[in-house]
């Protein structure tokens, strides 16, 4: 009779862990592709074998990887997790663009040797989709055209062999009629000078941060979308001024220490970062994002409410949030705190610590469904690390051990 027992009890032990297993990949299939298994395939099935053959960390990942393997998690859960990033009102309610089409793709390849997720902010390279056979579609820096039927297209995302890696710096035409007139020529290489740095010269950002204003939009969302930081995070009133541009009053309201309690908090460091910028401007006539090397844009000199004020005459920028503020421990900015046009800031930002800890976050709000808590510190410094090893940042990586990790605990055996 105990034989008999001792057998009930290990077979019931066993449909229990294969019935969990089978609950928790459901629950990473879930998580990664925004949609539960298709129950016309074997892909439950293979999770859950993925998990019993190697319990644990391991085994979660490996089923998270075959989760990915699903369209959606590029074209329903990535894509609508990067469109806030490609607009100041911060919503998903956005056609695609090239921002967002760009980052999903460097997501995708970010597994491959030599293509590290980092490379957003710096490097020349734009992801474009397949030919349609419509010239109106035809890749352009003018409309946004090709994004849109991209999108309403049945072309995935994750497909590799039509949503591809071009350069910003070359006259690309995604049509497969050799023609001529088709070359979008208004590229990123003027003059000898390549102006490219990934997303941050897209189109879609030149619309959404360089439109009017002067420039400090771009500086404001860059820390936003890839530091996880505001300007009101990182204030300090004790940073030099020396930067701080000729349209900043100093006296507002007709009171100078508003200037220097405040004002001067965000100036200093924003101003510093924003000489970068100073070659670029949105051209609303020809709807494209404009870069003029040697040639400061109008908009970073008008309006002189103080004389004295710095005067923009190149694009050099100084990182006064890393080199003097109390806030870099945050931040983790790294020398060289200084330098000239965007793509050396681009690079700047993308190798921070606080791009690292923030894409760790990002992820982890999204996969985990909930922001981190003070007891998932650990795990968040852990995936900082992961992304920062060997410079692979591989951001695939990262998502697989963080639904891992939420998913672990969520059943108990």
């Amino acid at each position: 009779m105990k034989i008999v027992f001792a057998l009930i009890l290990m077979f019931s032990a066993k449909l229990l862990f294969a019935d969990i297993a089978s609950q928790k990949a459901w629950t990473i299939h879930n998580r990664i592709a925004g949609v539960p298994p298709n129950p016309s395939t074997d892909v439950l099935a293979r999770m859950t074998r993925a998990i019993q053959q190697s319990p644990g960390e391991v085994g979660l990942e490996n089923a998270a990887k075959i989760a990915m393997e699903n369209p959606y998690f590029y074209d329903l859960v990535l894509k609508n997790w990067v469109k806030p990033w490609s607009n100041a009102e911060k919503s998903n309610r956005v056609p695609l663009n090239d921002y967002v089409t760009t980052i999903v793709g460097a997501i995708r390849d970010s597994d491959i040797p030599g293509k590290p997720f980092s490379r957003i902010l710096y490097d020349d390279f734009v992801y474009v989709g397949p030919a349609t056979g419509n010239e109106d579609n035809n890749f352009s820096r003018k409309t946004n055209n090709h994004y849109d039927a991209l999108e309403s297209s049945n072309v995935s995302l994750s497909n590799r062999a039509q949503v591809i890696e071009r350069k910003q710096s070359e006259a690309i035409n995604t049509e497969t009629v050799n023609n001529q007139d088709l070359l979008d020529v208004s590229n990123m290489l003027v003059g000898g000078v390549n102006g490219a740095a990934g997303v941050l010269t897209s189109r879609a950002s030149g619309d959404a941060y360089f439109d009017m204003g002067t420039n400090r939009r771009v500086t404001r969302f860059a820390l936003i979308n890839f530091m996880c930081n505001d300007y009101e995070d990182i204030h300090d009133t004790s940073l030099p001024n020396t930067r701080i541009r000729k349209d900043v009053e100093r006296t507002p309201g007709g009171d100078s220490r508003t200037f220097l309690t405040k004002c001067i908090g965000c100036h200093s460091g924003q101003d510093g970062l924003g000489g970068a910028f100073a070659y670029y401007d949105y051209n609303n006539e020809t709807n494209a994002l404009e870069f003029t090397p040697g040639q400061v844009a109008s908009k970073m000199t008008h309006l002189p409410a103080y004389s004295n004020g710095y005067q923009t005459v190149d694009d050099s920028w100084i990182n006064y949030w890393g080199e003097f503020s109390v806030h870099n421990k945050k931040l983790g900015f790294k020398p060289p705190f200084k330098g000239r046009g965007i793509a050396s800031l681009g690079r700047s930002i993308s190798e921070s610590r606080g791009f690292s800890l923030c894409m760790a976050k990002k992820v982890f709000k999204l996969m985990c469904v909930r922001p981190p808590l003070t007891e998932d510190d650990g795990f968040i410094t852990k995936m900082a690390d992961s992304l920062e090893s060997g410079n692979q940042y591989n951001m695939k990586k990262v998502f697989s051990s963080t639904v891992a990790y939420c998913v672990e605990d969520k059943y108990e055996i």
